[in-house]
């Protein structure tokens, strides 16, 4: 028996259902939010709370973005927390460290300055990849549902793709295989994207560039203060939010799904719509028998290769080497994979009046899944690591250092002049899972489609499109609110008729 009912449950808390919830809200859509504890946006650690991670917003012009935030009336807001970085990104390799920023000029000067014999060939190669993230943006930001939902759409995303560099195409030639450049270009689609290393693919990885270079916004409190960002704006319109049920059920009759039960009062609540936001297996195991192959395979199967695995610091300000920008890819060898401590994305955020002027720094990098599966012990190594090659970064930085910490790998933080004893290990949360797919996508970005072979419940996550990173997750939330909202007449489309009548 349903203990209440909405036209929508949004289960989970993947950014993706988070704007999907926010939307169908705004709409007049009566929406539940449903997260449990593996989705939690901070962790405490030492007697600390700290985000999870950080908040990089793509450029507030991107058009999926920019239409998100303007109808949640939230724009001005993101403005003022969220400036845009400047330059885009730093990268740090071992006898190279450069800026990419938006200009042009500012480019050039930094390529004459590290390779002086290649810096034309650098640069025209930099505007092939500029051109492919053109093509795709204005897709990314119209009303075709992406990943496809139907024929119409299918036949869109086939015309734009016969625009798009063919699968493979080495947009950066004739630059030498081995050429340093090369690691600077892939680091923001690897360490951004949820595409591992050998999935990331031509049109990923000019759009994940492009952005970056651009500049992305640095929210101000880190994936914390997004996710509390959506969940205001969620209850500005009338919704509600439930933490600590577990979910244990997905109900369905005849085909359709009507509802979901939660532990720990066994309750089931109802709904016309259910949005899953967050990995499909996890969907799946709820579902009894295995949605119809039409949804979990119209996109290619993704399995996941990857976990990202993060670390959290709080650092004095003069702890920060001058000259540092606030997101920095951090190479050890560009010739290795981009995976550990050979590659780590550093980003440096805002100081909160709680943290006594302490700057938030979080270090993030790839760790294969197998290595992680295999058992206890492999976290600590890469932990101890990273920790070493961060001290390169910044090389004062055990002195400043007010607090280290994981969210994932359930040791104690660092707490440098603690006294009473060691800090408690710090509980773990699940690592972001990073795929790889098992057969061709759309656009060579897309994965699993909204459609889960079950009616009326929808897949909405990092899985929809991997490739695109966190605009991804802007374009999938917009295309499953639109999938919803499109069944029924908009509730404001009503208001909107009284008010003129009126």
């Amino acid at each position: 028996m349903d203990t209440n009912y909405y036209d929508v449950i949004v289960c989970g808390g993947e950014l993706t259902g988070l704007i999907a919830a926010a939307l169908l809200g705004r709409r007049g859509f009566r929406v539940l939010l449903v997260g449990y504890d593996g989705d939690r946006p901070t962790f405490e650690a030492g007697g600390i709370t700290l985000a999870r991670g950080p908040a990089l917003l793509p450029p507030l012009d991107s058009p999926p973005v920019a239409r998100a935030l303007k109808e949640l009336n939230c724009v001005q807001v993101v403005h003022r927390r969220a400036p845009a970085m400047s330059p885009g990104f730093q990268v740090a390799l071992p006898k190279h460290r450069f800026d990419v920023g938006a200009t042009d000029d500012l480019l050039r000067r930094e390529l004459d300055r590290e390779w002086p014999a290649d810096a034309e060939t650098i640069a025209h190669a930099t505007r092939n990849l500029g051109a492919t993230s053109a093509i795709i943006e204005p897709l990314l930001g119209s009303e075709v549902t992406l990943p496809p939902d139907g024929f119409w759409e299918r036949r869109e995303v086939g015309r734009l793709e016969s625009l798009l560099p063919k699968p493979g195409t080495d947009l950066l030639a004739p630059l030498s295989p081995t050429h340093p450049w090369r690691a600077a270009v892939a680091a923001p689609a690897v360490l951004a994207g949820a595409f591992g290393p050998n999935d990331v693919g031509t049109v990923s990885q000019a759009r994940a560039f492009d952005l970056s270079r651009r500049g992305l916004h640095r929210l101000e409190g880190g994936y914390a203060a997004l996710h509390a960002l959506f969940v205001e704006k969620l209850g500005n319109f009338s919704g509600e939010k439930r933490e600590k049920l577990v979910p244990i059920e997905i109900v369905q009759r005849r085909g359709k799904a009507v509802g979901i039960r939660f532990r720990p009062r066994d309750e089931t609540i109802g709904a016309e719509h259910l949005i899953w936001a967050g990995p499909a297996s996890a969907m799946l195991a709820l579902c009894g028998d295995k949605p119809r192959s039409k949804g979990r395979d119209a996109g290619g199967g993704l399995h996941v290769a990857c976990y990202r695995y993060g670390l959290a610091l709080l650092v004095a300000p003069e702890g920060i080497p001058e000259g540092m920008a606030h997101r920095v890819f951090l190479i050890a060898d560009p010739a290795r994979p981009l995976m550990e401590e050979n590659a780590i994305a550093v980003t440096v955020g805002q100081p909160a009046p709680r943290d006594g002027g302490r700057i938030p720094i979080w270090a993030e990098c790839l760790v294969p899944a197998p290595a992680v599966d295999a058992g206890t012990g492999y976290l600590r190594a890469v932990r101890g690591r990273v920790r070493k090659q961060l001290g390169k970064l910044i090389p004062f930085l055990t002195e400043h250092l007010g607090i280290l910490a994981s969210p994932h790998d359930g040791l104690p933080p660092e707490v440098p002049g603690r006294t009473g004893g060691n800090a408690p290990p710090v509980p773990p949360l699940p690592m972001p899972p990073v795929y790889s797919a098992e057969a061709s996508r759309p656009l060579d970005v897309a994965g699993l489609p909204h459609a889960t072979g079950i009616k009326n419940l929808f897949l909405a996550g990092r899985e929809n499109l991997p490739g695109l990173g966190v605009e991804g997750e802007f374009v999938s939330a917009w295309g499953v609110a639109r999938l919803i909202s499109g069944t029924q007449p908009k509730r404001d489309r009503h208001r909107e008729v009284l008010l003129n009548e009126g």
